[in-house]
């Protein structure tokens, strides 16, 4: 029978220590990589794809803390929390929402290592939570695209499942399409790497001069700027340091404004978020004839940047989550013989 693969995250070294001894003295279980900060986590977490990690409860705590969760369930992967504090049977009010989200009651690192590996096993035999993001197939391999379609997209909280969701739906010779996802900086290599793994479009990090090509997703999140449409033929971008807009670095609403000129052939699509960046972008696209989606209240994580968007009237369409990236393509080729059989 293979070795369980766990990775142990936490800032506390003697934590980390003692669960890999305690891994160490039962068959099965092999500790693949020890991680300090969550940033390391996630990079660890999407270059490795462990069966489990356990996270210290303090790293639970943290906002960045979302984009793990959504890292694991794209991994298929399972979580606990650790306590090494000895109050893993005494979960309070402040930490209940992340913790009882992994579904896995936390580690006492005080237990046994018998004990410590049958919880792990537990968890491992347990129904995985019905939130696992849902990597699709391409819609289409041959869509007929209407020359000089242009594709930006919008995320914040929760984006990162909408983003696999989208992406992994559109094929291989899909428009070039701009990205901007509000994330840490730490977080954003393994994130592209990531989707660039899971969709059939080639995933890169926005760089200044980029162009923007058929069959290519171009990402900025995390980045030290914001990331704008410089030219129209070809599509290509700009990544410029800045104050902020909208209350962020990279914007949305920076991306999406710079792309008015060109609004004519620009499908924007706005998800999952909190706040309100990329509406006001989202508007201004509409107004110029733009094809604009926003996802619904149903199927987002936070319902805010796409509420934002809808109460004043940017959005042409709001869809579910899997509705969007047949949406996207149906707009893309709209006026085809393709559009015709997408809608």
């Amino acid at each position: 029978m293979p070795d369980t693969t766990v990775i142990v995250a936490g800032a506390n070294p003697a934590m980390r220590i003692r669960l890999v001894k305690a891994l160490g003295a039962v068959p099965g279980f092999e500790v693949i990589c020890q991680a300090s900060d969550l940033p390391a986590t996630y990079t660890a977490a999407e270059a490795m794809e462990p069966d489990v990690v356990l996270v210290a409860r303090d790293l639970t705590r943290l906002p960045e803390f979302a984009l793990m969760r959504s890292l694991f369930r794209a991994l298929n992967a399972r979580w606990i929390t650790v306590d090494h504090r000895g109050l893993a049977g005494q979960i309070t009010p402040a930490v209940t929402t992340a913790e009882t989200a992994s579904d896995n009651p936390p580690i006492d690192t005080g237990r046994t290592p018998q004990e410590i590996a049958a919880q792990i096993t537990a968890a491992l035999r347990r129904v995985q939570p019905r939130e696992a993001v849902r990597i699709a197939a391409p819609i289409r391999a041959n869509v007929s695209i209407r020359p000089g379609k242009l594709i930006l997209i919008g995320a914040s909280t929760g984006g990162v499942d909408a983003l696999l969701a989208v992406l992994s739906a559109l094929p291989a010779d899909c428009p070039p399409v701009a990205v901007v996802q509000h994330t840490g900086q730490g977080f954003s290599e393994s994130l592209i790497r990531l989707l660039d793994r899971r969709c059939a479009v080639t995933v890169e990090a926005a760089q200044d001069g980029m162009e923007l090509r058929q069959g290519r997703v171009c990402v900025a999140a995390g980045c030290p700027g914001h990331m704008r449409l410089q030219s129209m033929k070809p599509y290509r971008i700009g990544v410029e340091p800045g104050p902020l807009v909208s209350g962020h670095l990279p914007s949305v609403d920076a991306l999406f404004r710079s792309a008015v000129p060109a609004a004519a052939n620009v499908v924007a699509a706005l998800l999952t978020g909190m706040g309100r960046d990329g509406a006001d972008g989202l508007l201004a696209l509409r107004q110029g004839g733009a094809m604009t989606i926003g996802q619904d209240e149903t199927s987002s994580v936070v319902y805010g940047m796409p509420k934002a968007a809808w109460e004043i009237g940017a959005v042409r369409q709001q869809l579910p989550l899997s509705d969007i990236a047949g949406a996207i393509l149906r707009a893309c080729a709209q006026g085809t013989e393709e559009g015709r059989m997408l809608s």
